[in-house]
């Protein structure tokens, strides 16, 4: 091993939050797993792996789980983590006054959907503490997935006199944010594009995390993140399609694919006539997807099945992928023809002639060639004119939040192994469903996939490929491509990541050789 253990790192975005309650994106999940832990981590291919929890019991009935945890785990400041810590987190989580954008993650806990319509206090929670380090948790139906969310962020400890003492500033910058993890946070002003994670001597495990430092660089144009790793200036690049050719033959090229969607969604509830299903049908079938992801992109992205991802799930009797279970055509079809069809059909039904939509994105270089491509796209439909809002990650997200949009380009990468995660965005009271669609044909499915079907793997797969095909027929969102994500990592850093995103403390197996 090298002596410096430092590592130095691109990413092209910015940290929103390190509030676990609050955290939705990327940008603020992928440090929160580097500097946090909760009740288990994930390994390769998602499986369950002890983290604070060092002994599991669960109820025949899957209702009630028992956890036993260790004693010598530490917040940042060097107090003890206790189930204490965890009973306050998630009831602070829950809490309608948080406004949480995961809370509806809970819902299989007893007593959430009383806490969420204010009929309940989230002291009520289905869960208890009944010793600093023995916490049991209470479900009001069996989740198939339960074991998986609790390696989630939002399910992760919480300090409660840490969150006090800052108030409304608590996770907004590395000086006011409590944490148990791997690596500890400096340099981050709540708004810098640079932050530096160090290794954390209070983290339980510290004689397994190598590293020392980890120093990251928002970089949103490829070119730029290339020439700094050609200068050494980064260990870490992502490469734009037109850079892939000419590295992809390179031992230090690696890439990443898989679990995750980039798709648009239509703001029905600010938009008269996306609520027309012709409309939607319309925007989705005038997109040549495959030219998207492989004349466009050109990182190795691929057009989509559906909106859940290809080779993520698989039927429990056949083992056939998931995605080809719900394939539903016209839900990602090409058909220029049919497009503009479709679209004379909805704009009369409507009663309309011309319509002008404004498509919000981030600012980085791949979401520029999207939209300014998509824009090229919709400018084919008779009557329909496209402004383009391409901003920080930041400001996306808070205007997809508030409804400040027509549509917008989402993202979404899974939390864990099921298709209920990519599924449960798209019911009617969940708060990620920003373009607010609604079917209640489809919000039956999932349901029954939660609480009748829930014990039965074979019904409960049945329900969520209908709900797919429910939602591509009626084009509740418009799947646009899987991202791929392509990478330059210096030979000499070695270890494993279980993902692009360093999902689960990803980063603590790196190390440097010499």
């Amino acid at each position: 091993m090298a002596k410096n253990q430092t590592v130095n790192i691109s990413t092209d975005s910015e940290i929103s939050t390190l509030d676990t309650a609050k955290a939705s994106d990327s940008g603020s999940l992928t440090p929160l797993y580097q500097i946090s832990e909760g009740i288990y981590r994930l390994g390769p291919n998602s499986k369950i792996e002890n983290a604070l929890a060092t002994k599991t019991q669960v109820s025949k009935d899957g209702l009630t789980y028992k956890f036993t945890l260790r004693t010598d785990d530490k917040w940042n400041n060097g107090q003890p983590v206790t189930a204490n810590d965890f009973v306050y987190g998630w009831r602070r989580v829950v809490n309608p006054k948080t406004a949480a954008g995961y809370s509806y993650l809970f819902e299989g806990v007893k007593n959430y959907n009383a806490i969420q319509k204010n009929r309940m206090s989230p002291n009520k929670l289905g869960v208890s503490a009944p010793n600093k380090h023995t916490l049991v948790v209470h479900l009001s139906h069996p989740v198939p997935y339960f074991k998986l969310l609790l390696a989630f962020p939002t399910f992760f400890p919480q300090q409660e006199s840490a969150v006090k003492k800052y108030g409304s500033s608590y996770g907004t910058n590395s000086a006011k944010t409590s944490y148990n993890g791997p690596f500890k946070l400096a340099d981050w002003n709540g708004t810098s594009d640079t932050w530096t994670m160090k290794k954390n001597p209070n983290y339980w495990d510290k004689k397994d995390v190598k590293l020392d430092t980890l120093k990251f660089q928002v970089v949103k144009t490829p070119s730029t993140g290339l020439s700094l790793y050609q200068q050494n200036k980064l260990d870490v690049v992502t490469l734009s399609g037109e850079e892939v050719p000419s590295y992809k033959n390179r031992p230090e090229f690696k890439k990443f694919v898989g679990g995750s969607t980039i798709y648009l969604e239509m703001n029905q509830k600010r938009v008269k006539a996306l609520k027309n299903v012709k409309v939607r049908q319309a925007l989705s079938q005038i997109i040549n997807k495959k030219s998207l992801a492989t004349q466009v992109l050109r990182d190795g992205s691929t057009a989509p099945k559906g909106f859940v991802s290809t080779n993520f799930f698989k039927n429990p009797k056949t083992g056939a992928d998931f995605a080809s279970d719900a394939y539903e055509k016209s839900g990602v079809a090409y058909n220029e023809a049919k497009a503009k069809k479709l679209w004379a059909q909805g704009l009369k039904q409507v009663g309309k002639k011309k319509v002008h939509l404004s498509l919000l994105s981030d600012d980085t270089d791949q979401s520029k060639k999207t939209t300014q491509y998509l824009q090229s796209q919709f400018n084919k439909l008779p009557g329909l004119s496209i402004t383009i809002h391409n901003v920080p990650t930041k400001s996306k997200l808070s205007r997809s939040t508030s409804g400040d949009f027509d549509l917008v380009i989402s993202s979404w990468g899974a939390d864990f192994a099921d298709p209920i995660n990519f599924l449960d965005l798209l019911t009617k009271s969940n708060p990620t469903n920003n373009g607010h669609w609604v079917n209640a044909k489809y919000d039956k499915y999932i349901a029954a996939s939660k609480t009748t079907d829930a014990n039965n793997r074979v019904k409960r797969y049945d329900d969520l490929v209908n709900a797919e095909k429910v939602l591509m027929k009626d084009q509740g969102v418009i799947p646009l491509y899987q991202p791929a994500n392509a990478q330059l990592w210096r030979t000499n850093i070695r270890g494993f990541v279980w993902n692009p995103a360093g999902m689960s403390n990803g980063y603590k197996g790196l190390y440097v050789t010499k």
